[in-house]
């Protein structure tokens, strides 16, 4: 019996079909058959997959990896059962988190007739493939960039994760509710790390709070500097005062550096979705993590449903872990550029960026409705609060609260 997966795609696409008929955006739909009745030869479609399977975002690279394996499956056993001429094969390539590398990765992709990408997941990376993206008409789908600056209408970047005007706005609320009304920010000095930052800060002042940041650059290693910067500022703002850390696993050793530091080490510490969840910091500063309070993190989490908790037990079965939420993300990623493939009846990156919008208003996938906006970012979306506990002789991530954007509160959660 077909997955429920596979059996919403197919109404989706029966959907996409009427509707297009209806718009008019498909014009001579009959005349390509995209359903492929009658054709006995398939045409396999190559997407690329950019992914950081090494870098300051590894732990992260290899469960988006897992879920896209999750996803040619499926979407294959769907283009079999309708009938279409279509197959589809990702192609996971390793940038690192290096935006050079994720450049020269979508390069030799692109010259080997790749015509959309799922990734990068850094918008440092993003920044770095967009101009050849868009002067190439490539398709790129980002599972978890959110910077700010890249809200750009009218390219060929889209983003299935709310831009960070949301998640700063969720932090700053949840760091005021934990009873702090002055923090200081550690942030990386690029697109994301300064987006985030200054949302944080905007929204944390509006309710009545004081921020400084720290900025700090991306590649560095070492951190002694910046951490004795901070422990400076927390003197000259008092022992009530929050740390927020915006970083990616590049920022494991700030904590370890803080967790000794007599006055860094007596504060709050939170963080933000470049580590919540981290297998790597779980594993490598658990203890000082928990000894810092945890490091409450918020990240994009998409609203529960019968087939995300499906896929998620799917997922555990298969690999071991659970799917984090950007995971999830690439799953229905690769869903809408294999719709938009069948819908058009070409694999044409032009045409995909015409229709993926359209069918991500239609598509309900396991991170529940994808309606873009005017930027090709997803629309909004709630966060969730995950924080690091002592758990059976190691570490474990804990949900400890949500942010709900339509009521602009946080809700701990119990247990």
């Amino acid at each position: 019996m077909p997955s429920p997966q596979i059996l919403r795609g197919k109404v989706l696409l029966a959907a996409l079909v009427v509707a297009s008929l209806v718009a008019g955006f498909v014009s001579g739909y009959y005349s390509r058959v995209i359903m492929g009745a009658g054709q006995s030869e398939t045409v396999t479609v190559r997407i690329g997959a950019l992914l950081p399977l090494s870098g300051s975002l590894a732990s992260f690279g290899k469960r988006n990896q897992y879920a896209l394996q999750l996803a040619e499956e499926d979407i294959n056993r769907f283009a079999e059962l309708t009938g279409s001429k279509f197959r589809f094969r990702i192609l996971f390539e390793d940038t690192g988190t290096d935006p050079q590398v994720a450049r020269s990765r979508m390069e030799a992709l692109a010259a080997q007739g790749v015509k959309a990408f799922i990734g990068p997941m850094s918008s440092r990376e993003v920044s770095q493939v967009k101009p050849y993206a868009d002067a190439n008409k490539l398709v790129v789908i980002s599972q978890s960039s959110t910077a700010l600056a890249l809200a750009i209408p009218g390219d060929y970047i889209f983003r299935v994760v709310p831009p960070d005007s949301y998640q700063g706005r969720a932090l700053a609320k949840y760091v005021f509710a934990s009873g702090f009304k002055k923090a200081i920010a550690i942030y990386r000095n690029d697109a994301w790390g300064v987006g985030l930052f200054d949302s944080f800060k905007k929204n944390f002042q509006a309710l009545g709070g004081a921020v400084e940041g720290l900025a700090y650059d991306p590649s560095a290693t070492e951190f002694s500097a910046e951490v004795s910067r901070a422990a400076d500022l927390a003197k000259a703002m008092g022992a009530d005062t929050a740390v927020v850390l915006i970083s990616f696993e590049e920022g494991i050793p700030i904590i370890k550096l803080a967790a000794q530091n007599p006055v860094l080490s007596k504060l709050k510490w939170f963080g933000t979705d470049g580590l919540a969840r981290s297998s790597k910091l779980a594993a490598e500063a658990g203890a000082e993590t928990v000894a810092l309070g945890g490091l409450p993190s918020t990240v994009f989490i998409p609203a529960t449903n019968p087939h995300q908790e499906e896929f998620i037990k799917r997922f555990r079965q298969r690999f071991g872990e659970d799917p984090d939420s950007y995971s999830m993300n690439s799953y229905d990623a690769a869903w809408l550029i294999a719709l938009s493939t069948m819908l058009t009846g070409s694999y044409d990156g032009e045409k995909i960026a015409q229709v993926l919008p359209k069918v991500a208003a239609m598509y309900y996938g396991i991170t529940g409705t994808l309606e873009l906006d005017e930027n090709g970012d997803r629309k909004a979306g709630d966060y969730g609060v995950f924080q690091l506990f002592s758990a059976g002789g190691g570490y474990e991530w804990k949900l400890a609260a949500v942010y709900h954007i339509d009521t602009d509160t946080v809700t701990p959660v119990q247990g």
